[in-house]
């Protein structure tokens, strides 16, 4: 989380925890737990076989990298106000399982688990971390561990710090977004006027767990209020998708899913797009009747870590007619096509983006569902104008 604000804010950013001088991540080389299925970019440790990253798939070996990227560094920072969505991985552990205190004990202490308990398969843990919750992690048991430096800046961000955080952030505008009802009331939703256009920003996150989203009945009721009494274009902001709204578990009171949150929306003309991620895809869709006196544009970005690593940027006018256009623009990181030894920031966002366009995982012949272009779109979800007939 602190790495998150001081990347944005334009602060030294230390992409480390623990042993501020040692890696002791998941590629490490102990003798008694190096594993192929792990890329070790430094190469292989003398007596050992070379790991599938390298051996099956092509993937480089990059001297002292594990040094390189954890190095502090200055961040350039967004030169203009910005506004922060709540996602499920801000809020859940992988984006799925709700914190709990052994898991957060686990999360900050000594112990690197390499292995599951002896009681649990792993198919039983697949099992029990799905999309729709309840989601969880088997107990640690006597699961297999090495020693690592504790380090309590690993803990789970509770929602009302995520938003107090926002407030301490140098950043503009202050709270980005958040206020202090969002820290006092634990809710992680807002609206607020940019320009011409209300924004309403979403907590699309099912904090019961299950990695995709839902509403609970308060914000639903909220969000049609806000939208029923605009007299702005509204565009609505959230992690999630419309489509992937369906995650309707709920120990306590009912989750508001998909059919219901855009029947309420196609109620009202003034709802012109809605933006979000999660797919880490481009995709734009319209939602709503083939005549468009109602409806709005769902567009979808794809994400900064997975291929093909791009932001977008959204103009919004209106002509003297009335009608309303969006013009798209994808954006590339300054990363290049050559990464060179990865000393700086540039070039190790260069070997990023390389690795995330090979990666295996995604080959189809591998049996992914969808392969790494997938995630790009098609020319007509990346540079776009969309319009919005006057109403």
């Amino acid at each position: 989380m602190n790495w998150y604000l001081a990347l944005l804010d334009g602060l030294e950013v230390r992409p480390d925890s623990g042993d501020l001088e040692s890696y002791e991540g998941v590629i490490d080389d102990g003798i008694d737990h190096y594993d192929v299925r792990y890329w070790h970019p430094h190469g292989t440790p003398p007596g050992k076989e070379d790991d599938d990253a390298r051996a099956k798939y092509g993937y480089p070996v990059v001297p002292n990298l594990l040094g390189l990227c954890r190095k502090p560094f200055k961040a350039t920072g967004l030169k203009f106000p910005w506004f922060a969505v709540h996602g499920n991985h801000d809020a859940l552990l992988q984006g799925t399982v709700a914190p709990a205190p052994s898991i957060n004990e686990a999360m900050i202490g000594d112990r690197r688990f390499i292995g599951l308990p002896s009681n649990v398969t792993l198919g039983e843990v697949l099992t029990s971390f799905q999309e729709i919750g309840p989601a969880s992690y088997p107990d640690a048991f006597d699961a297999p561990y090495v020693e690592v430096t504790a380090d309590v800046k690993r803990r789970a961000v509770e929602r009302g710090e995520f938003a107090a955080m926002h407030l301490a952030s140098p950043g503009l505008p202050v709270g980005h977004g958040f206020t202090q009802e969002n820290v006092d009331q634990k809710h992680m939703y807002y609206t607020v006027n940019v320009g011409a256009v209300k924004l309403i920003v979403i907590d699309s996150v099912n904090h019961f767990g299950g990695w995709q989203g839902s509403l609970d009945i308060g914000q639903f009721e909220w969000l049609e209020q806000e939208v029923s009494s605009s007299d702005k274009p509204v565009v609505l902001a959230s992690h999630h998708p419309l489509s992937k709204m369906f995650n309707s578990y709920g120990p306590i009171g009912k989750r508001i899913c998909v059919e219901e949150i855009e029947e309420m929306l196609l109620k009202y003309p003034s709802v012109i797009a809605w933006f979000a991620g999660h797919e880490h895809r481009h995709h734009i869709k319209w939602i709503g009747p083939e005549v468009e006196v109602r409806g709005f544009w769902q567009i979808e970005t794809a994400s900064h870590a997975d291929w093909p690593q791009q932001s977008r940027t959204i103009e919004i006018v209106k002509d003297e007619v009335g009608d309303i256009y969006c013009g798209l623009t994808v954006v590339d990181h300054l990363g290049g096509t050559a990464y060179g030894e990865a000393t700086d920031p540039i070039e190790i966002a260069a070997l990023s983006r390389a690795l995330s366009a090979n990666i295996w995982q995604k080959r189809s012949e591998l049996g992914a569902t969808h392969d790494v272009n997938w995630w790009c779109g098609r020319p007509t979800d990346r540079n776009v104008v969309l319009k919005i007939k006057k109403r």
